[in-house]
Formats: structure tokens, C-alpha cells, sequence
């Protein structure tokens, strides 16, 4: 229990808040006043520095935009008399430590699932310039309600270093692994790279170790219970996942062996070759000058873009364009302008974390996707019920992972408008629609199912001048918004509930759901039409 006679059970925080039980230094069980009662972990920070608290501050904000299943959403923190009240879902499991000591083991399969588990979202962290650090079984909880890892050291401002992320996830896995440590770094591939303290030979990126874990798991014997209420339909879509990604080992194999083996190449092989803007140069060229470590970094740069499949011309033009919005020149490779050569590798490392993101058949086409793919994209989906304005929101929400807000919000220029393209193609291509026509003074259900990591839009058709009621049940898992005809977004992304949208104008409402999970679940959409009094 805190010192501070104010902080016991039953106090109210930020008006929203009730303590319920303290649970070691700093950190309360609440309850969420605003939300049936609905548990919250609260951390609590007191004594903090102007600047420790503008740190917090901003660590957190930068989380609250991080959506991921594994990842509790972060509500707005609480700032008040100098104090800091950082609030987030609870989490109801044990963690990997406990089951430990528990008396439970781990065997090599269940440690591979659990790590192909979790290199999504450490890619996805580190795609937004986030570390988590600490990845020890202590401080990784197994959800009750899934059976899913969730890392909980994430509040803490750290340094972004994916290496040590990955090291420390290796690390992981020779505790939960025991015994069987030793031999399954001898045997398994990935899993001594991902463990390995010599710097050359580890995976440069948290996806391209996902692509070998997921290329090394269909030989194992399966099935591997990890994840709770595995279904016959869900192994046969993760074997089909694997098969697919079966084809991603010959690119492993070459950025691997590329790490190794180098070449002096250095901006050389970097060559942006002839350019005719004033503001570019014309091509980097290879100096003795150079650091060792500048060759080294350009040369693992050039490796991963050959790995990934991506244009390596495109690229270049991509970390340019964002270094020439930040103002002032592209920087040459005269000793004076390190400094900006380090911004500019800085930049190609965050833009190689983002397009990492895109599924291997897309890599291969950023820089020649058109305005063609996109409105044939867009033409068959308002022809099944969509308006335009609710598709371009829903790929500028894609989007949002790839690009900057600002850029994420409408179609941008080139070169960083083919990544809009490529979430376009991600987003919509599997994207599931289903027509409702809602009768005024009647009900109606539906039922449907979302695929994992899929969505489904309704088009709800309203006669003019009703009242539309909503309500959604489903999986946990499951996200919905509420968009009007014009795009106008009218209930925010949140868990299935019910809603009233009050009077209708215009036609179609657009109910978008999501699947977060892993497998595939089922829905019950009911709508109620009522006539506007």
C-alpha cells in the first residue's frame, strides 16, 4: 500500500476510476466507472521531473496508437497535482514465470508457437520507433481468455533497440525451453540466430525472424495447444498459411547468407544513378573516408531491400522525399555531412520497419502500382453496397501503420502514395460484404463469420426519416464503427455494443467489424427500425 493516505480502496481517480486493492509498488486493481465496472490496470507515478513527465507522457501517447489483439488498448492517462495515472484494460492470466514455477514445462513446439506469436508484434512496435526491453517469462502474461502472450513491461520509456528486443526474446525462450535449451539451439536454425551474442549472425529485423520461425514450424510435430480451442478449420487455414509461407525461405536463406558474407559496396551499391532534381545528387559513390560502420550499415540496408523484394529505386526515392520534408538537402558523403547521413539511415531503417508489414506478393510491387489498381479496387466494392467515402476511409485507417497521419488521411503524392495503394490492396482485398435491408418497424438478425485478421462491412439500407438501432455480439476479438453514407464517422472503433444512431437522412449506414484474433468467429448482428417521432 502507498504511503499517501488519499490512495486506498474506494478512492475515486480522475473522477472515473475506483481503487479496488493495491498490487505492489505503485500499481492498483480499478474500476472503470465509465465502463459497467470494468476492470483497469492503474499505474501510479508521483515525484516525476518536468521532463520524467513529458517522457511518460509521450511513451504513452505513442502507445495509445499501437493496435494490435495482444497489445491493451491505453486509455488517456491522467495528469493531476503534478502526479501521473497511466490506465490500461486488465489483463486477467499468469505470467510465463509463474507457470514455471508452477511446475509446468515447454516444450520446443510450444516455444516456437509462442514465439511466432509474438514477432508480429514486436514488428509492429518497432515499426512505430517502440522498445519494450524486458521480454522475460516475468514479464510476459498468458491471457486466460485466449491463451495469447501479452508483454506487460511496456510503459516504461526505453531506448528503441530492436536488436535488443530480439535478443532478449531469444533469450525468452531458453528459460521457458529449460533443459531442452541447448538442444534446440544446436537443432533449430532461427532460434540460435535469434540467440546468437555475436551481432552478424542475429536476424537484422523482428519480421524476418517471424519468416523463418514460420518457415521452420511446418516440420515440426503438430498440434502444437499453445492457443486454446484450436478447430479442425482453423489447423487446416494455419497449415495453408504455412504452405504459403514455405516460399518465403529461399528469401530468408539469401538475406541471412547476404548478412554474412558482405561486400565493400557501400553507398556505391546504393547509387541512386542519374537524377535531375536540383535538390538530389547525383549518385552516392563509394570513399575511402567512410567509416568501416557506415559501408557495414549501407551494405545491411541493400541486403534487407533484396530480401524483402522491394525496388530498391522506389526505396530510395521514399527516404529521400520524407528527408527533403524535414527541410534543407540530401547530405554527400563528405566527412561534414555524417550527421545527416545518420538521419537519413535513421529514416530508411524506420521505412524498411513499415514496409516489412506488407505480405511478400506485394513487396515486389511498390513503385508500380496506378490510380488503375486502386479505382478498380474501389468501383467493385461501391458496386456491392460500400460508398466511396467509407472505402477510402477504410484504407486510409490501413494505411495508418505505413504512413504518417497526415499522409494516412487522404491519397498523398508520390513516392509514398504507393504504400496508400499497397494498404488499399491489403486492406479491401479480402474484405467481405453483406447488404441489409432494414423495414421500418421491424427487427431483423444477422449472423455471420469473420475470418482471422478479416473484416466484414453491412450496409445497412434505412427508409428516409427512421431511427436505426444496432446491436453486435461476438467474440472479444471483435471491433466495430458505425460510418454514415457520406464517410462521416459516427461511432468510434471499440468493442461490439449496442448503439442508437437517432435519425437516419440518407442511406447506407455502414457497420464495419473487424477480427483481431487468431482464428475465425462468429457474429449476431440485430437492427431495429423505428419510425422517427
Amino acid at each position: 500500500m502507498e504511503d499517501d493516505p488519499r490512495l486506498e480502496p474506494g478512492a475515486l481517480i480522475g473522477g472515473r476510476y475506483r481503487l479496488e486493492r493495491s498490487l505492489a509498488e505503485n500499481r492498483w486493481l480499478a474500476s472503470d466507472q465509465a465502463a459497467a465496472d470494468a476492470s483497469v490496470h492503474l499505474l501510479h507515478l508521483s515525484g516525476l521531473s518536468d521532463d520524467q513527465r513529458e517522457e511518460w507522457s509521450k511513451r504513452w501517447l505513442q502507445l495509445q496508437g499501437v493496435l494490435h489483439p495482444q497489445l491493451p488498448r491505453f486509455a488517456d492517462l491522467i495528469s493531476s497535482d503534478g502526479e501521473l495515472w497511466l490506465p490500461r484494460p486488465w489483463q486477467e492470466g499468469e505470467s510465463f514465470q509463474a507457470l514455471l514455477e508452477g511446475g509446468q514445462t515447454f516444450d520446443i513446439p510450444e516455444v516456437l508457437e509462442l514465439l511466432r506469436q509474438l514477432l508480429p508484434l514486436m514488428a509492429l512496435l518497432h515499426s512505430h520507433r517502440l522498445s519494450c526491453g524486458d521480454w522475460s517469462p516475468s514479464q510476459l502474461l498468458r491471457r486466460s481468455a485466449d491463451g495469447l502472450p501479452v508483454p506487460l513491461a511496456l510503459e516504461q520509456p526505453a531506448p528503441w533497440d530492436p536488436q535488443r528486443d530480439l535478443l532478449a526474446l531469444g533469450e525468452c525462450a531458453q528459460a521457458l525451453l529449460g533443459a531442452e535449451a541447448a538442444a534446440a539451439l544446436a537443432s533449430i536454425g532461427p532460434l540460435q540466430a535469434l540467440s546468437s551474442d555475436r551481432p552478424e549472425l542475429r536476424f537484422p529485423s523482428a519480421a524476418a525472424a517471424l519468416a523463418a520461425f514460420q518457415q521452420f514450424t511446418p516440420a515440426l510435430p503438430a498440434p502444437i495447444p499453445l492457443v486454446k480451442h484450436s478447430t479442425p478449420s482453423r489447423r487446416r487455414k494455419r497449415q495453408q498459411e504455412q504452405d504459403a509461407e514455405g516460399r518465403l525461405w529461399p528469401v530468408v536463406v539469401a538475406l541471412v547468407l547476404a548478412a554474412l558474407v558482405g561486400t565493400a559496396l557501400g553507398w556505391l551499391v546504393l547509387s541512386r544513378g542519374k537524377v535531375s532534381s536540383p535538390m538530389a545528387l547525383p549518385s552516392f559513390r563509394l570513399r575511402s573516408s567512410l567509416p568501416a560502420a557506415e559501408i557495414n550499415q549501407r551494405e545491411q540496408l541493400l541486403n534487407r531491400l533484396r530480401a524483402l523484394q522491394v525496388d530498391r529505386r522506389w526505396f530510395l526515392k521514399l527516404v529521400d522525399a520524407s528527408f527533403l520534408e524535414r527541410g534543407g538537402r540530401l547530405p554527400s558523403d563528405s566527412q561534414a555531412d555524417a550527421p545527416l547521413r545518420m538521419v537519413w539511415s535513421e529514416l530508411a531503417e524506420d521505412w524498411l520497419s513499415r514496409v516489412e508489414q506488407l505480405p511478400l506478393p506485394l513487396r515486389p510491387r511498390l513503385g508500380n502500382l496506378t490510380a488503375t489498381d486502386w479505382n478498380r479496387r474501389q468501383q467493385g466494392l461501391v458496386a456491392q453496397g460500400l460508398s466511396p467515402e467509407v472505402v477510402q476511409k477504410l484504407v486510409s485507417g490501413s494505411a495508418l501503420n505505413l504512413l504518417n497521419g497526415s499522409q494516412a488521411a487522404e491519397i498523398p503524392a508520390e513516392p509514398f502514395r504507393q504504400l496508400w495503394y499497397a494498404a488499399a490492396e491489403q486492406a479491401l482485398g479480402n474484405l467481405q460484404i453483406e447488404l441489409i435491408e432494414g423495414k421500418r418497424n421491424s427487427t431483423k438478425t444477422v449472423s455471420a463469420w469473420v475470418p482471422a485478421g478479416g473484416a466484414r462491412v453491412f450496409p445497412i439500407q434505412v427508409p428516409p426519416g427512421s431511427r436505426l438501432v444496432l446491436g453486435v455480439r461476438g467474440s472479444a476479438l471483435m471491433q466495430m464503427s458505425v460510418f454514415a453514407a457520406d464517410g462521416q464517422l459516427l461511432e468510434a472503433r471499440g468493442p461490439l455494443r449496442v448503439v442508437s444512431l437517432g435519425e437516419v437522412k440518407r442511406s447506407p449506414v455502414q457497420v464495419l467489424i473487424s477480427n483481431d484474433g487468431l482464428s475465425s468467429a462468429s457474429l449476431t448482428l440485430s437492427l431495429r427500425v423505428d419510425p422517427n417521432q
